[in-house]
């Protein structure tokens, strides 16, 4: 069950979203939230060849930045408290500074859920790829993550993309297992052959089935071409409100096949995606 939910927050456009699906869930599971920032310094201070002569103002530029980081953090925060009480959830706030993937996986031992910003997920216009710097998350085994970008929505039609792999396989099994929206419209949906070796139409069938052992009357899609492409077209035609998707550490490290499709996910979905490996 659902009982402790850890967000990063940062002064990101997606705050909003991440304070109502996070308030969502802890106030139907009885929950609390932990609400961290993290600034990282190392980055923040690289700031490329500085001129002869231009080392003071690189310093007050690298503190600058430091400072401004801490400062939406902080906004981020106080943001998420006033939600946090006025809801009556209780909240836990921790800052710090370091490296985000040490400091998330270090945290995340003591939570069941992990909510973050699908594009910028820390340090707002500094990390030069915030998508793949969140399946670098995943890969370090902090799963399930939720990642929403800036759009607010009712979780109430969710497509999951599943081709027969143990990853797609995990990450479904792990959505329809926590019940997190109980009365969810689910869609699953195989993009072009199954990695299983089997027939489209077999995969769907179990796949159904399970749900439907799971508390779920799944409609089932069989779609081809390229499987974020079709993933966020198929979503698109039926209005969903949420991709399910999963990928193994290996794949998502080197970028190829599933791992290149769930970062295009990330990238260029404007819906919330519920991430595993």
């Amino acid at each position: 069950m659902i009982k402790r939910i850890l967000v990063g927050v940062a002064g990101t456009p997606a705050l909003a979203a991440k304070i109502e699906m996070a308030l969502a869930l802890a106030k139907r599971f009885g929950g609390e939230i932990g609400v961290v920032s993290i600034v990282d310094t190392d980055r923040l201070v690289k700031l490329g060849p500085v001129p002869l002569g231009a080392g003071a103002y690189a310093a007050r530029l690298s503190k600058h930045r430091i400072e401004s980081s801490h400062r939406l953090d902080d906004a981020a925060i106080e943001t998420f408290a006033e939600a946090c009480a006025e809801a009556k959830v209780p909240m836990q706030a921790h800052r710090y500074e370091g490296n985000p993937l040490e400091v998330l996986v270090s945290l995340y031992r003591y939570h069941d859920l992990c909510v973050l910003g699908a594009r910028g997920w820390f340090d707002y216009d500094v990390v030069p790829d915030p998508g793949d710097a969140l399946l670098r998350v995943i890969s370090e085994g902090i799963r399930p993550v939720i990642a929403v970008a800036e759009g607010r929505r009712p979780i109430r039609k969710a497509v999951i993309g599943y081709n027969g792999s143990i990853e797609s396989s995990r990450a479904m099994k792990l959505f329809l297992q926590l019940s997190l929206w109980p009365e969810v419209d689910v869609h699953i949906v195989c993009v072009g052959s199954p990695k299983s070796q089997e027939s489209a139409a077999n995969l769907l069938e179990v796949s159904a089935a399970y749900a439907r052992a799971q508390g779920h009357e799944a409609r089932t899609a069989h779609v081809e071409g390229t499987p974020w492409e079709a993933l966020l077209d198929y979503a698109s035609s039926v209005d969903a409100d949420m991709i399910v998707a999963g990928s193994s550490a290996r794949r998502i490290l080197s970028t190829r096949r599933m791992g290149k499709s769930v970062l295009n996910l990330v990238k260029s979905s404007n819906l919330p995606l519920f991430l595993s490996n």
